[in-house]
């Protein structure tokens, strides 16, 4: 054979054989990222064959569907006391306190003020502040919300309703892939006491069920709207494997009441301020009450952020709060990193006004206002669905292929 022919033959052996380098690269990462664990994510979601249809929007679930029939059967109601349904002029609103009192086996917390042993409502380490915020998710303002929280390096648990989640599914998937941490606000934001068991029972699982379909992740807490609960409503939720979350006394902001311009900036952060003079008496950390249904709503919580940290408050997630490892009763498969932790103490604003009151116009205000339950505005949620996120492991996948096949056609072009 001629020295042309020979180097011919070694050239293509060459081609081939990082040809084969390349699809075996490219083999490999495919097989690597089909093994990850799969999520249902955003608009790849389709409700699942044969169930019945979500919720009418604007409406409490109905209970007569088989879906809530069987979740009804599942409960052991000999655990259910048999507390009357308290009455309200308003479906959907908080319920009005009876006159003659209230019996103190109930342990109504609308009421009463009654917490059971139970609910959460505290974080056990002291100067850990379990940030949260209800009501939404809200296309426009939750992102925005988002944004402020990473660039604090704070996580946050948010207690969304499954109606407003209806109208922006997306933000399911978001909140976890930003490393917050989501809790459910029943579908329809009624007082809980006010439903009937079977109704209950249809707002908890109905707000459970679409969170489980768009994110593969099964949530364990839930906090009642206006913090309406009594032993009737907590023994449903434990048999249905849920922990209520309230808040810390003198701990709820008010902020809600600014985006219905029913209240001051000012006034809202004298109410944190008054919280934050209590600090150096408490033995255990705190829990907030806040909101993500308004713009102005993300404003303040910028300014107690601020506020918070800089008196030496650690901002986290309910399940970082209670070093719950892993926040959810299932979770598609996790790498043990992604397990929630509690993070450092944030680093505190440099040389910013002290923030009492005072810095908002010298004097320390009167704060008079409505600390009544609000009710729930369930208008139309305007936003579309962004793009999905290509995983991880889908990127790297790709990365190596097109490297594996780049390597082959330099060293081509070289030998050749």
């Amino acid at each position: 054979m001629t020295r042309s022919g020979s180097n011919n033959k070694k050239k293509i052996t060459t081609v081939v054989l990082l040809g084969s380098i390349a699809l075996a690269i490219t083999l490999f990462t495919t097989v690597a990222d089909a093994a990850a664990p799969k999520i249902p994510h955003k608009a790849d979601i389709s409700h699942p064959e044969g169930s019945s249809p979500w919720p009418t929007y604007g409406e409490k679930p109905k209970t007569n569907t088989p879906e809530v029939k069987a979740w009804v059967k599942s409960i052991d109601w000999s655990k259910v006391p048999n507390l009357p349904i308290r009455h309200t002029d308003t479906p959907g609103d908080p319920p009005e306190c009876p006159k003659k009192g209230v019996p103190k086996g109930d342990c109504w917390w609308t009421c009463t003020g009654c917490y059971a042993p139970d609910d959460v409502v505290d974080c056990p380490g002291k100067n850990d502040w379990g940030l949260t915020f209800d009501d939404g998710p809200e296309p426009g303002v939750t992102e925005n919300l988002f944004s402020l929280l990473k660039e604090k390096n704070v996580t946050a648990t948010f207690f969304v309703t499954g109606m407003k989640s209806t109208k922006a599914p997306w933000l399911l998937q978001d909140t976890i892939d930003q490393g917050h941490h989501l809790a459910s606000h029943t579908w329809s934001h009624s007082g809980l006491t006010t439903l009937t068991n079977e109704e209950i029972v249809a707002e908890l699982k109905w707000t459970e069920k679409y969170i489980f379909d768009h994110t593969g992740y099964k949530i364990k807490y839930f906090r009642p709207p206006y913090g309406d609960i009594d032993n009737r409503v907590r023994a449903i939720a434990r048999e249905l494997g849920f922990k209520s979350v309230i808040w810390s006394n003198e701990w709820d902001t008010q902020d809600w009441q600014l985006a219905e311009n029913t209240i001051s900036s000012k006034q809202v952060v004298g109410i944190f301020n008054a919280g934050l003079k209590s600090l150096p008496d408490r033995k255990k950390g705190v829990i907030t009450l806040q909101h993500d249904g308004d713009k102005k709503l993300v404003t303040m919580a910028r300014t107690l952020l601020d506020m918070g940290i800089k008196k030496g408050m650690r901002p986290m997630n309910i399940a970082q709060c209670l070093d719950d490892k892993v926040g959810y009763n299932a979770v598609p498969a996790l790498p043990a990193s992604a397990a929630p932790k509690k993070p450092a103490a944030p680093v505190a604003v440099p040389d910013a006004e002290d923030e009492d009151v005072t810095q908002a116009g010298g004097v320390e205000p009167e704060v008079s206002i409505s600390t009544s339950p609000k009710k729930e505005d369930h208008g139309a949620v305007k936003g579309a669905a962004n793009p999905g996120k290509k995983s991880a492991a889908a990127t790297v996948s790709a990365g190596l292929s097109v490297a594996g096949w780049t390597l082959a056609a330099v060293v081509v072009s070289f030998v050749l």
